[in-house]
């Protein structure tokens, strides 16, 4: 685990970063020794104007070396004493992290030997001047930086592009069918409401950002045609697929589609006396874990209540109750105003957590396990879910809901998942993008709430 995490957080540190201010600045350029230290070399026939391709070829092929690429205009800021401050202080928070050491993180970061064909292709502007550099780690840090100058040409259009159809819209899901033409290469996904989509493109620096580099650092990467299911999501709301192609000339385009949600079904009014009799003071427990410590019981409190004050919302006319739930999973509960009064974004989509109890004919009580509506949306990671887990963590399903079993004499509350799911017991998820449904705290045991006398 602890070299996959590793792995992953060097992925995610090196697969795009934001482009330098091309602004030519004053003062010299570093000099450049008469014998050069690196042969460093850019392969013109895979240079374009987002990526560039190149070879770097030391002297002293045992040595390890640090090598990078700014704009022609910061050259003059490269301080290799500097530079190497950073990447110590770096290599050591990276070891903290991962359990590693640092050894092992400054392997990652440094290079040793011929490296060719080595692609870049994030950051980059049209017809801008860069440079390559690169140092040896263990020379004077006066050294002179070996230095290789190019120009990225102007952009080239495609005659390439991705279809994007929409299928199986619902009002909490839909499936997005991406089919690239032959010449696509690779293309880099994304998917969100439209406000957040447009908002994210307008605060980017300029037009450039989302197809040179922000794809990259927001998308999933395709390399085929593909069909993505999208769930978690809200009924009558607009969202947009966005696509950044290249093709096998290196030529990059945007491809930019909207498709919303249906509404929800009109509810029939249930008549039942849970909707009474289920209020009040309970508490929880829950026997939990999140895989890495030992499993432990989660004791916590539960309040069923019909409405919230801070929050206009009929839970009636949905035939449900909320279940406010303080201390489950060691997650305090949080109301909309305190959320309102913390500055978090929309705080009656997020407060919590919680669960809706949905009441059908004939006293059947359900709990959401599709992801239709959110247990807490506050969290670092964005709105979590209660969903049916397998207790090793091998299966997070988002297809089934959970069953509430009341007792006989009305003063216990049992969540659970279905019978034929077999070692699944309720747990808190996420969908991390790209990556697909993850577990904050795994079950291992049924929910029991017991009633306060």
């Amino acid at each position: 685990m602890k070299k996959i995490f590793f792995a992953l957080a060097l992925c995610l540190a090196s697969v795009a970063c934001k482009p330098d201010n091309p602004t030519p600045a004053p003062g010299p350029n570093p000099p450049t020794p008469e014998q050069p230290l690196f042969n460093i070399s850019v392969q013109e026939d895979k240079l374009a104007a987002y990526t560039v391709t190149f070879d770097i070829r030391p002297e002293r092929k045992e040595s390890p070396y640090y090598y990078d690429i700014v704009s022609k205009g910061r050259l003059n800021t490269v301080d290799v004493k500097t530079i190497k401050e950073e990447i110590m202080a770096g290599a050591e928070r990276m070891a903290e992290l991962t359990g590693s050491t640092i050894e092992e993180v400054m392997a990652q970061m440094l290079s040793t030997g011929d490296k060719l064909d080595i692609l870049s292709n994030a950051g980059y502007r049209p017809e801008t001047d860069f440079c390559i550099y690169a140092f040896y780690w263990d020379g004077d840090e006066d050294d002179a930086l070996s230095i290789c100058e190019f120009r990225t040409p102007a952009v080239k259009p495609s005659a390439e592009s991705i279809n994007v159809e929409f299928e199986s819209v619902e009002s909490h899901s839909m499936s997005v069918k991406l089919t690239p033409t032959e010449g696509v290469t690779e293309y880099w996904y994304y998917f969100a409401e439209r406000t957040k989509a447009e908002s994210m493109l307008k605060g980017l620096e300029d037009e450039n950002a989302f197809i040179s580099y922000h794809a990259m650092n927001v998308g999933s990467k395709y390399n085929e045609a593909a069909t993505i299911a999208q769930q978690a999501l809200r009924p009558e709301t607009e969202y947009m697929v966005l696509l950044m192609g290249i093709d096998k000339e290196l030529n990059r385009f945007m491809i930019s589609e909207v498709q919303a949600t249906a509404s929800t079904d009109i509810q029939q009014r249930v008549e039942s006396e849970l909707f009474t009799t289920l209020l009040g003071e309970w508490n929880g427990t829950q026997t939990i874990t999140d895989l890495y410590a030992e499993p432990f019981v989660s004791e916590f409190t539960v309040t069923i209540v019909s409405g919230l004050d801070d929050i206009e919302h009929d839970y009636r006319a949905d035939n449900q109750l909320v279940a406010l739930v303080d201390g489950w999973c060691n997650i305090d509960y949080y109301s909309a105003t305190e959320l309102f009064e913390m500055q978090i974004e929309e705080p009656k989509l997020k407060f919590g957590p919680k669960w809706l109890l949905n009441i059908a004919e004939g006293d059947i009580i359900t709990i959401d396990g599709k992801a239709h509506e959110n247990t807490l949306g506050w969290l670092f990671f964005g709105d979590s879910y209660l969903l049916n887990m397998a207790a090793d963590g091998s299966v997070i399903d988002t297809n089934t809901d959970f069953e509430v079993v009341l007792s006989d004499d009305n003063n216990t509350l049992t969540i659970q998942s279905p019978a034929n799911m077999e070692n699944t017991y309720p747990g808190l998820g996420y969908n991390f993008s790209g990556f697909g449904w993850m577990g904050y705290y795994y079950g291992l045991s049924d929910i029991v709430l017991t009633r306060v006398k």
